[in-house]
């Protein structure tokens, strides 16, 4: 598994590069001090997996996550247990807490790669921001999320969660074989469709618009032409 290490501090660094050398499994291809300089690297080769320092100056890891390819994995490694909530709401594989001894690092090595090795499994729910709190979001009871905005609304079978966060962000949250985008502002969830009308689809209890530049999208999706 190619990797790459973005810490600001070159002991962190250093104890890092020091135990890939003993994962047979993983490439190490660079490190980094520097989040931009680590973007463009990214940008450029195939990095399947970041080691990724939280409080670097410029930008902060978990920032800096949110403009990773899709599909690159993330290992946090930070000393502040503050933003482990956040850092899991990424989606990252593990969040690991300084100092890290090698057996825990291993542990995190062993998910990435078996996260690799699953590429169609996904997680069952993900975490939003709610105010000061997170709010756990299980994808299945999503029916439909719809953006006004700066603001989410997910709308679960039973409940409305309210978030602020752009659409094109909470994509990457939820498993595209299980949702469709169908308008600038809406996300459906396939299995809550009951009918596809020209312009518009039914719910269990509310109809959504269908914009013209995702009707080919839809159709072509359910065979419908």
């Amino acid at each position: 598994m190619n990797c790459i290490i973005l810490d600001d501090e070159p002991a962190a660094v250093a104890i890092l590069e020091r135990y890939i050398q003993k994962v047979p499994d993983f490439q190490h291809l660079q490190s980094f001090h520097s989040p931009m300089e680590a973007l463009g690297f990214i940008k450029q080769k195939a990095v399947e997996l970041v080691f990724l320092d939280i409080q670097m100056p410029d930008l902060l890891g978990t920032d800096l996550a949110k403009l990773l390819p899709k599909g690159t994995q993330v290992i946090f490694t930070t000393a502040f247990s503050d933003y482990a909530v956040e850092g899991f709401s990424l989606r990252a594989v593990d969040y690991l807490l300084k100092p890290i001894s090698f057996p825990r690092f291993l542990e995190a090595c062993n998910r990435a790669l078996e996260n690799r090795t699953q590429r169609n499994s996904t997680n069952e729910y993900f975490f939003v921001k709610d105010g000061h709190d997170w709010i756990k979001i299980i994808w299945k009871n999503v029916q439909f999320i719809q953006s006004d905005g700066n603001l989410l609304y997910i709308h679960e079978k039973d409940k409305k969660v309210i978030t602020r966060m752009p659409l094109k962000d909470i994509v990457h949250l939820l498993p595209s074989q299980e949702f469709i985008r169908v308008h600038k502002s809406f996300i459906v969830s396939l299995s809550a469709i009951h009918r596809i009308e020209r312009h518009q689809l039914h719910l269990s209890n509310v109809v959504v618009p269908i914009a013209t530049t995702y009707k080919d999208v839809i159709e072509k999706h359910f065979g419908l032409k």
